[in-house]
């Protein structure tokens, strides 16, 4: 049978369902879980949303990957998985929304 754009439709939102699980999830981690704990969640994520074409999650998954690895934590950590729940949002493949993403990105963490 072929794939239908509405199984389409249903297995995304299922992806991004698990995706903003998942970064929930390391949200209530964050005081219970050393940095490579976390890290390796986080990965988690940012290897499916690379595998469902959310480059722009992807993007912000390594950001914070490498801010955890730095030992960050508090309100840059905090805003970074608010930004990745959104951007779990956000149409695969979508050029703009990733150009977007990166320039909060550029913005918020640079420095």
């Amino acid at each position: 049978m072929p794939v239908t754009k509405a199984m389409e439709s249903e297995a995304m939102r299922h992806v991004r369902a698990l995706l903003c699980a998942r970064i929930d999830g390391i949200a209530a981690d964050m005081r219970r879980r050393r940095p490579a704990q976390l890290c390796e969640n986080v990965d988690l994520v940012r290897g499916m949303a690379q595998a469902h074409g959310l480059l722009p999650l992807a993007q912000l998954a390594g950001t914070l990957v490498t801010a955890l690895a730095a030992g960050e934590r508090g309100a840059r950590i905090a805003d970074c998985l608010e930004l990745m729940r959104e951007a779990a949002g956000h149409a695969p493949g979508d050029a703009l929304t990733g150009e977007a993403f990166a320039a909060v990105i550029s913005v918020r963490y640079s420095g």
